[in-house]
């Protein structure tokens, strides 16, 4: 595989050719080598909003937005603004530990019924 497939370009979601990508990312690089970690710098430099490399699909991906992303919308919730009914009704979420009855002021657990506690035998 030749390194003309192994790198892609992006502007605003739209590939760009193999030769458009392969320009970008030339000029990306020297950019880069001249001035350590300063995407933002090069991005402003070529009038874009932001420039993002990445890795997609095997190759190198060069991602360019000219425009700021629209903010992303939640997922809606059924019932509107109002969260969704708990199966059970109003009752507590089950605890983490599950049936495990709470631990004692000690910060030791509290035996479980019916078992004896540690070190205790029963009679």
């Amino acid at each position: 595989m030749s390194d003309r497939s192994n790198l892609a370009a992006s502007i605003d979601g739209a590939p760009l050719s193999e030769e458009e990508a392969r320009d970008l990312w030339t000029r990306f690089s020297r950019h880069m080598d001249e001035h350590r970690g300063d995407m933002a710098g090069f991005a402003r430099e070529n009038g874009y909003v932001s420039v993002t490399p990445t890795f997609e699909r095997g190759r190198a991906l060069l991602v360019v937005r000219t425009t700021e992303a629209p903010p992303e919308k939640p997922a809606p919730r059924p019932g509107g603004d109002r969260p969704a009914p708990r199966p059970g009704g109003d009752r507590p979420a089950p605890r983490p530990g599950g049936d495990r009855p709470a631990p004692r002021a000690n910060g030791k657990p509290a035996p479980r019924s019916g078992t004896p506690a540690r070190g205790k035998r029963r009679r």
